[in-house]
């Protein structure tokens, strides 16, 4: 069994976001990358299914130059195949066109599976599995914390519910699995491994054909206005009882 991974590179919002001079986007030249949370997660739940029952692991990182640092990662870690795929700065975050760009690719592979995290921090429309099932006609399935392979070659899935309900389930192959948490915190890698791993490892870089295809054009991006700001009440127990007192009043609540 077959199973792709798509590893979305994030910007680092630990860091301080700049946006860029024509308001449409972040600045290309400050924006700090990571791998996408739940797509680690997604590559995690993709390496306990490979221990458990045995299946090829390829790690699919879309993004800038710095993907090859993800997949090298991903490598260490376990995975089995490399493939790199360059996206354009502006279209990242765009799961239609991203979608759209992936479906030659994962066509080509033959997958049973396809893995994709719940969501990533920076799309601007909808989430990235169904968009690329729907392109596929494949049935997708989200919200997933653990996959197991049947007997019969299927999929059997937990899904998580609001109330803390579990739901199971069996779902057929191919799938596109939307992966929401995996069944255990992703694995550390030390970094000097993943540093052994870039000198011997062998990325197969899949350029993507021009699309048209688009879901959310940002019209213009800025940072949140600043509200009222707290007001801070100085003096002893007294004084400051007796602000809170004569504010009560002031508002009518007194």
């Amino acid at each position: 069994m077959k199973v792709a991974v798509i590893q979305r590179q994030v910007p680092d919002v630990v860091e301080e976001l700049v946006i860029a001079d024509d308001a449409r986007g972040l600045s290309e030249d400050d924006v700090m990358y990571i791998t996408n949370e739940s797509d680690d997660h997604a590559l995690e739940q993709a390496l306990i299914l490979k221990a458990r029952s045995g299946v090829r692991v390829t790690a699919i990182a879309v993004g800038g130059n710095e993907a090859k640092d993800s997949l090298a990662t991903s490598v260490a870690k376990g995975a089995d195949e490399a493939i790199f795929v360059p996206i354009e700065f502006k279209d990242r975050g765009d799961n239609h066109k991203l979608a759209t760009i992936l479906v030659p690719l994962v066509r080509e592979g033959g997958y049973n599976i396809v893995f994709t995290g719940m969501q990533a921090a920076d799309q601007i429309d909808g989430g990235l599995g169904g968009i690329l099932a729907s392109h596929l006609r494949l049935p997708s399935i989200g919200g997933i914390s653990s996959v197991s392979v049947t007997a019969g070659g299927g999929l059997l899935v937990k899904k998580e519910y609001p109330g803390g309900r579990m739901g199971v389930l069996e779902v057929a192959v191919p799938a596109v699995v939307d992966i929401q948490s995996a069944e255990q915190p992703p694995r550390y890698v030390p970094v000097s491994k993943v540093m052994q791993v870039k000198k011997t490892m062998q990325v197969r870089e899949v350029k993507p054909s021009a699309t048209t295809a688009a879901g959310v054009h940002i019209t213009q991006l800025m940072r949140p206005e600043a509200g009222a700001r707290a007001k801070m009440m100085e003096g002893d127990e007294g004084k400051v009882a007796a602000q809170i007192a004569n504010l009560l009043k002031e508002r009518g609540l007194l």
